[in-house]
């Protein structure tokens, strides 16, 4: 999440895929079961009784992206009543553009601190909407996320190059013919199940789009995709002004979100993996410059190697390519989320935990 100057939640601190079981519906997580137990240790950590998410890593705030995951993982439980209780405080605290879009960044000081939406964090809570929608067969939840997918696609959705590309909020994002793009707002489950939606054709797009890019942000020696990254008229693809110019802890969901949706294709993960086994499995830098290729000393937290290992798996590198330790008690809420939904992956697609 980013506001319209570029600057990251992170930095404020500090071929054609195969699927398997996780696309067995539109957007499931439902091939195996998540462990409810899990869900209630995230809930006591994370969960604030009023509904807000709290981002322990970045000064207590909460986000739209916060929420998408709450409410994502909410429904993985099988906790309606937490459900309700982080789509309420959405609602009434987030939901104030007027536009059907999500405000991104809330502060415990003074509310609600930068009014433009995060498309990532839009599009998880929409997604956390349908499938709500379908575990407790409520139909005002879908009726809720449709109204955000086609605000989504009406302020959202734009054509470049020939590609139908999301820009990751509604201000800041275009620098003349340029524009400027997040490749791990590509939340493939979501869009597959946007694009099952009556009128979702453009999403079906979307994801298409997702995998060129994919194949054209690749940066350095590791083939990397950045963070942030540019989208010209002619369709090239280039490392973004205005950010760091790395990939890292955006950049990290990209293979975990191609796992939600089932894709085993070893092109797609292997950069994450050969990033991976170059340290052993251990010590993993959290972030590499590109197109340099200097690596941070600053190792990836115990969530980013649950992706990795993810990543390894699916690349044919072995499961025991990457150690990934026990979350620690006081685990911040970027890397514990990012366990979870690897687990939920891992499920999905029967591979071991």
């Amino acid at each position: 999440m980013t506001s319209p100057v570029g600057t990251s939640r992170r930095d404020m601190l500090i071929g054609t895929a195969s699927l398997g079981l996780a696309a067995a519906l539109p957007g499931t997580l439902r091939a195996a079961p998540y462990d409810g137990a899990a869900w209630r240790r995230y809930a006591e950590r994370f969960l604030l009784p009023e509904g807000r998410i709290v981002d322990t890593g970045n000064k207590g705030i909460s986000h739209s992206e916060g929420q998408g995951y709450g409410m994502l993982l909410a429904v993985a439980g099988g906790d309606r009543a937490a459900f309700d209780r982080l789509w309420g405080w959405t609602q009434r605290v987030l939901m104030v553009r007027g536009d059907g879009l999500v405000a991104w960044r809330w502060t415990p000081e003074g509310g609600v601190a930068d009014r433009n939406n995060a498309s990532d964090g839009d599009m998880l809570i929409a997604w956390a909407l349908l499938r709500a929608a379908e575990t407790w067969q409520a139909e005002a939840y879908r009726t809720a996320a449709v109204a955000i997918v086609k605000a989504l696609a009406s302020g959202l959705l734009v054509e470049q190059a020939g590609l139908t590309v999301l820009l990751p909020g509604r201000d800041g994002f275009r620098k003349g013919d340029t524009l400027v793009l997040n490749p791990s707002y590509w939340i493939f489950p979501a869009i597959r199940a946007f694009a099952a939606l009556p009128g979702g054709e453009r999403w079906g797009k979307l994801s298409d789009s997702g995998l060129v890019l994919l194949s054209k942000a690749r940066f350095g020696g590791f083939q990397l995709p950045p963070d942030w990254m540019t989208l010209d008229a002619s369709g090239t693809v280039g490392i973004a002004e205005g950010f760091k110019k790395q990939y890292g802890y955006d950049a990290v969901r990209v293979p975990l979100y191609l796992a939600l949706d089932g894709y085993r294709d070893p092109y797609y993960f292997q950069p994450f993996a050969t990033l991976a086994t170059k340290y052993g499995g251990k010590a993993v830098p959290a972030t590499v410059s590109l197109p340099g290729g200097t690596t941070t000393q600053v190792a990836a937290s115990v969530g980013m190697l649950a992706v990795y290992r993810l990543a390894c798996h699916l690349a044919g590198a072995g499961g025991d390519a990457v150690a990934v330790p026990p979350l620690a008690p006081d685990e911040d809420y970027y890397s514990t989320t990012l366990a979870h939904l690897s687990a939920l992956a891992a499920q999905s697609l029967g591979i071991a935990p």
